[in-house]
């Protein structure tokens, strides 16, 4: 059930949509993979 809400979501979003979902995804996973290393670097408090 919560699947197929999810797939018809997904049938909605436009070409454009999906790219912006993607771009968000993608710095979102680029800042916190930045933020881990320079805590792994530093050394955890």
């Amino acid at each position: 059930m919560f699947f197929k809400t999810i797939k018809e979501k997904m049938s909605y979003l436009k070409s454009w949509q999906w790219f912006l979902l993607l771009y968000l995804g993608g710095s979102i996973a680029l800042i916190l993979t930045s933020y881990g290393i320079k805590l792994l670097m530093t050394g955890l408090p």
